[in-house]
């Protein structure tokens, strides 16, 4: 006998949970209770050997109390594999009758779609996300701009206690690791430099190559990359945990504006400490550059420090220092979105941070490719 036990006392309670009962021996079994939705496993698990051995199997309905669509289903599934019900109810027997004037017939499989249309429906698909993310980006900078210009005219409007933590979470701490990074980037590419150019004798313009690379391009490239990664992503974070606790809703409903409060002191703080941190980064690459020319070069601090204007001039640092607040606004700008976009979980939370970091480290690559063949059209 397989039998699934229910309390006498819970069963005469409405809100107990309904039940089934399988029993039985060999080729005769009985079915009690409910078969319902809910107790369906049970019963298909305790009669699920009787596909095999069907025509010789009598089952016995009498004590089913409720019966659902599903589990009249079931049953005359088990019917038309042979097993003989018994003790049919009148108001059962009208639900069978029903399910046996329906012509019930599996789905026809599905056409298996060919891979190059696959691909054509791929690529075709991601054209048009990406021209949606491009129009919805191009709306929220154009958002963002008018809330900045709002805010240029309306100073009571700026929120200095919000900026200046924002200043500090993204600028002051920052400083360690974008130093610690700068003067390795500087020595990594003072150790590639006097590996490649000692072959040819010029092993001395590793300080010209140290010195433009770092003021040109890469302290204002990795402190971007960096504060993408560290304070973007965190910007997503905070954004997206107070749209999951609908305090972004609750602001709206008390007549303040999410841009005003939310977005414009997140897009002011990082201009402002994007720009002091790629100048810091470029200071500190110039040091790693002379710890690397004394240790290879035999170049003494002072001589670096010498040679150093006649290698490098201030235009080289000033498009460096251009770079550096054109990639803050955008960085902030695709992290506030992206915060906003938070649907309400934890997943969309985790989902819109990821999209933000690389959305905006693709996006800082793809501006400093272009600075970078427009200086050169420019001859700066």
């Amino acid at each position: 006998m397989i039998r699934v036990p229910a309390n006498p006392v819970q069963a005469a309670s409405p809100r107990s949970p309904p039940t089934i009962v399988v029993s039985g021996e060999g080729e005769r079994h009985t079915l009690s209770g409910s078969l319902v939705i809910g107790t369906l496993t049970t019963a298909r698990n305790s009669l699920k050997s009787w596909s095999q051995r069907g025509a010789s199997c009598t089952l016995d309905v009498a004590g089913i109390t409720r019966l659902d669509t599903p589990g009249a289903l079931f049953l005359s599934a088990l019917r038309d594999l042979g097993v003989v019900l018994t003790g049919v109810r009148p108001e059962h027997q009208t639900l069978f009758d029903l399910i046996d004037s329906l012509d019930l017939k599996p789905l026809p499989a599905v056409a298996p779609v060919p891979r190059w249309r696959q691909l054509v429906t791929a690529l075709g698909k991601s054209a048009h996300d990406t021209r949606h993310e491009a129009l919805s980006l191009i709306t929220f900078v154009g958002r963002v701009a008018s809330w900045i210009f709002h805010a240029v005219l309306h100073p009571t409007s700026l929120r200095p206690a919000s900026i200046s933590r924002h200043v500090r979470e993204t600028g002051i701490q920052a400083l360690p690791i974008i130093g610690l990074m700068a003067v390795m980037i500087a020595i990594v590419i003072g150790y590639q430099g006097v590996a490649q150019l000692r072959q040819y004798g010029g092993e001395d313009l590793t300080i010209n190559l140290v010195a433009v690379s770092v003021l040109r391009e890469m302290g204002v490239l990795i402190t971007s990359i960096m504060v993408a990664g560290r304070s973007g992503s965190a910007f997503t974070a905070e954004i997206g945990v107070m749209k999951t606790r609908e305090e972004v809703d609750a602001l709206t409903v008390m007549g303040l504006e999410p841009m005003q409060m939310l977005v414009v002191p997140r897009v002011i703080a990082l201009v402002l400490t994007l720009s002091v941190l790629a100048f810091f980064a470029d200071i500190m690459g110039l040091i790693g550059g002379a710890a690397i020319a004394q240790a290879l070069l035999h170049v003494s601090p002072a001589q670096y420090l010498t040679r150093l204007p006649q290698v490098v001039s201030l235009s080289d640092l000033l498009v460096g220092l251009f770079k550096a607040p054109i990639f803050a606004f955008f960085i902030a700008t695709i992290a506030c979105m992206h915060g906003l976009r938070v649907s309400g979980s934890a997943e969309s939370v985790g989902r819109e941070t990821t999209r933000s970091v690389v959305k905006s480290i693709f996006l800082v690559l793809v501006l400093d490719a272009f600075f970078s063949i427009l200086f050169e059209k420019l001859g700066v």
